[in-house]
């Protein structure tokens, strides 16, 4: 059963001051290593409880962002020598031999786009051109939108072993759906091996935790769609868990009333209009970032069924501020008390 609260629900706020996806601090005076670097167009923050061993723990922080850098050479398609900018290069012409890793990524990539009827696709890029949200933007045209379209097929990938080949020579993989996600999970991974189970990493809102912080669960906060940044709609406490938000407050412009943002479900050319705001309670900061856009673009009944079907929590807000969300999220979620209306 989906589970809604109406309008009343949005006029609850935490305090904490966050910007999107981020911790609300505890005051104990405990010893902590926080450390914040710009990568992949954002910004990172890894925080690792130090066990008393703060060179450890600094050095296993520098090994999560070496991680995080080699990751990032491998997968950006802003790079030109990495190897998915050499697959698009060679479009139509013939495949390139990647390494198994990015192979295995678009593997898993073309299974999400199958799971989400096509709204997680990582061949969006073939379109991606004509959505620009700088000073200078105007809506496309319809026509623009669908020649544009046409590139977008994630069926159409071909994969031989490790080679990739794109049959068309307009058609382009971006990776920037489901790569920070797989970042986050490395990332935590290196934390773990070095000997750290209390950690956060935290790459521009896509949040992963493990363990504990200071003996409580970590406390991560959720964006109001429709409030400034730093008003929270609500909180949860993961443990072991990453959580993401997708909202369409990130990138926007409206012109003529009309609100238009960088989720765009590929199957239209337009942005989604079944939400504002989805967060998504996974195992996997991968998971989290794929299946947040996928329930966005789906809406509150096909993507909490999906969420379900996929073993992790959403939370949608819909366009009339209602909040649906699967049973599990709504028992995490926690509001000020506030009568309802």
């Amino acid at each position: 059963m989906v589970n809604i609260w109406r309008r009343t629900a949005l006029s609850l706020a935490i305090t904490g001051g966050l910007f999107g996806l981020r911790f609300v601090p505890w005051e104990k005076p405990v010893s902590t290593i926080r450390l914040s670097r710009p990568l992949m167009g954002t910004l990172w923050t890894i925080e690792v409880l130090d066990d008393a061993r703060p060179a450890a723990a600094r050095a296993a922080i520098d090994q999560a962002y070496t991680e995080l850098n080699r990751i990032d050479q491998l997968m950006s398609e802003w790079k030109p020598e990495s190897p998915i900018s050499q697959v698009n290069a060679a479009a139509g012409r013939h495949p390139v031999e990647v390494p198994a890793e990015l192979r295995e990524l678009i593997e898993r990539s073309i299974r999400y786009s199958r799971i989400t009827e096509g709204a997680f696709d990582i061949t969006w890029r073939g379109m991606g051109s004509i959505w620009k949200f700088d000073d200078k933007f105007q809506p496309p045209t319809k026509q623009a939108v669908e020649t544009a379209r046409r590139n977008v097929d994630y069926r159409a990938i071909q994969i031989d072993d490790n080679r990739i080949f794109l049959p068309k020579s307009t058609m382009s993989i971006g990776l920037g759906g489901i790569a920070k996600g797989y970042a986050v999970d490395r990332a935590a991974a290196v934390l773990a091996q070095a000997g750290f189970p209390n950690t956060m990493v935290d790459g521009g809102g896509d949040v992963r935790v493990s363990g504990t912080r200071y003996g409580q669960s970590w406390r991560l906060g959720i964006q109001h769609p429709r409030r400034e940044h730093g008003q929270l709609l609500a909180a949860v406490q993961p443990r072991n868990q990453s959580l993401v938000t997708s909202g369409d407050y990130e990138r926007f412009r409206i012109v003529n009333n009309v609100r238009y943002h960088h989720i765009i479900d590929v199957r239209t050319g337009w942005p989604a209009t079944a939400a504002t705001s989805v967060s998504v309670l996974a195992p996997t900061a991968e998971q989290g970032v794929v299946l947040a856009k996928g329930i966005f673009i789906l809406g509150p009944e096909k993507g909490l069924a999906l969420a379900r079907a996929e073993g992790v929590e959403a939370l949608l807000v819909d366009p009339n501020d209602r909040l649906f969300t699967t049973a599990g999220f709504q028992k995490a979620l926690e509001f000020p008390r506030q009568e309802d209306n």
